[in-house]
């Protein structure tokens, strides 16, 4: 049964379109897979470090991520809904309650450099690594992480998750589908 838009007001959701959508599972295993890998390619990247550093980057991850859905999740117009391209707005309300009157864009801006040692650290060291003591098994690990991090999750965001996204232009990551990471860190 169709909520009406006051219903969907009453259920906490501003953007009453948002609230009827619904993102198939196929889409948010494909918004999080990608992630998943470059997890993985991130900690084979720290592993000739010793295995302690690839182990805790992965335990860094996996705190990001609840980070995530506990700073910046709850202001989000997803958040209870199954409207999230990564299936965040359903599982982040089990762990944390919804943040109201917070502007999503400030909050997104503000929090998302948790995430950036998930990206930045397996890159230093992969090119640390290259410059130190190279070797191809660095070398293909190294282009398979960036080519993952920097090019497919952005890709998929933009062309598959994002696309359809009521909210993208509320939303730092995808405002005006030309951000750049940067662009997200340092507007106010």
């Amino acid at each position: 049964m169709e909520k009406s838009v006051e219903q969907q007001a009453a259920a906490g959701c501003g953007i009453p379109v948002v609230c009827g959508r619904t993102v198939p599972a196929w889409l948010v295993v494909l918004d999080n897979a990608p992630t998943a890998v470059m997890f993985v390619l991130g900690a084979a990247l720290l592993a000739p470090l010793g295995w302690m550093f690839a182990a805790l980057f992965l335990a860094y991850c996996a705190l990001a991520i609840v980070l995530f859905w506990g700073r910046i999740c709850p202001s989000c117009h997803h958040f209870g809904t199954r409207a999230c391209p990564c299936g965040y707005g359903v599982i982040a309300p089990r762990f944390f309650r919804r943040r109201t009157g917070r502007d999503f864009k400030q909050v997104f801006r503000r929090n998302i450099a948790i995430m950036f040692p998930c990206w930045f650290v397996p890159a230093g060291v992969g090119a640390w690594l290259l410059h130190s003591r190279f070797s191809t098994r660095s070398l293909v690990l190294l282009s398979a992480f960036c080519f993952v991090s920097f090019v497919a999750i952005p890709l998929i965001a933009k062309l598959v998750g994002c696309r359809n996204c009521d909210i993208k232009n509320d939303c730092p990551w995808m405002a005006g589908s030309n951000a750049s990471l940067c662009d997200v860190v340092s507007q106010p």
